[in-house]
């Protein structure tokens, strides 16, 4: 049925480098808020790399994440769709896909579709800031998340919702949306009787103007130095083998220069750290 359909449709899939598809999957799914996983994934973390046992693994780091990715794939266990190759989820080989985009190319690539399937007229609506569309239901989908489980934070993880606020005001930091120097401004107190309305009014204030968004975007390649700074030479072979197929299918380099450099230092942290 699968097959049939294909043949009948404009096939495509979407890819992403790597590297930077498991730093934001980290990002996104352990490091901000984000209860359903530090249960489910990053309590496995803390057993794998630290043999303990919690039931909340709120605090597990990127490179305790990248050694349980590791160890998922090699014992075949807990392995997770959002932490595995691309090529395991739409077998490129089997399925001859028509069009495959990408992240950096997303919005001439969905253009390029629209116009194959003789939508032009959407292009209009979407080509006025494709960007601005994007970041801002990404945004808000990330406050309808925080605020879903606000009342289970402190209960279920010992996280308060302050301080699940400021992880999140630190994923925006870290994605470039929010400069270095803009500090989460609310007190204790104040954070919690805030509601999603203030806060998004806060955040978007605190976004300003095309000069500072500008100047945030730059942090998305300093947070991924930082990141992949503190991993092991070992543990970023193992990654490279693990992303080869996905490197030859789609044409990206699994052995990058500015990670596998011999001169490689860690980098103080400043973005993965919960309290700057």
């Amino acid at each position: 049925m699968i097959d049939s359909f294909m043949k009948e449709s404009l096939t495509f899939m979407f890819v992403r480098e790597p590297y930077g598809r498991l730093l934001s999957a980290y990002v996104d799914k352990l490091f901000s808020p984000n209860l359903f996983f530090w249960k489910i994934y990053g309590g496995f973390g803390v057993h794998v790399t630290r043999n303990e046992s919690t039931e909340c693994g709120h605090n597990l780091t990127f490179k305790e994440f990248v050694k349980t990715v590791l160890y998922a794939d090699e014992v075949n266990q807990n392995r997770n769709g959002h932490f595995t190759p691309s090529y395991e989820h739409c077998d490129p080989c089997r399925y001859k896909w028509q069009v495959i985009g990408t992240l950096d190319t997303l919005s001439q690539d969905i253009f390029y579709i629209l116009d194959r399937i003789g939508r032009t007229d959407l292009m209009r609506s979407l080509n006025k800031d494709f960007r601005e569309q994007y970041l801002n239901n990404t945004i808000l989908d990330q406050f309808n998340w925080l605020f879903s489980f606000r009342d289970n934070y402190a209960n279920d993880c010992n996280v308060t919702f302050y301080e699940a606020q400021k992880r999140l005001w630190k994923q925006f930091q870290i994605r470039g949306v929010l400069t270095k120097e803009s500090k989460f401004p609310l007190t204790t107190e104040e954070s919690e009787s805030l509601t999603k309305k203030k806060l998004i009014s806060i955040v978007y204030n605190a976004m300003g103007n095309a000069e500072k968004r500008s100047k945030a975007r730059k942090n998305k390649a300093e947070a991924f130095k930082e990141a992949y700074s503190t991993i092991d030479r070992e543990d970023l072979d193992k990654l490279s083998k693990m992303f080869q197929p996905d490197c030859e299918l789609y044409g990206y380099d699994c052995k990058p220069e500015q990670l596998f450099n011999t001169e490689r230092t860690v980098i103080e942290p400043w973005f993965f750290k919960y309290d700057t």
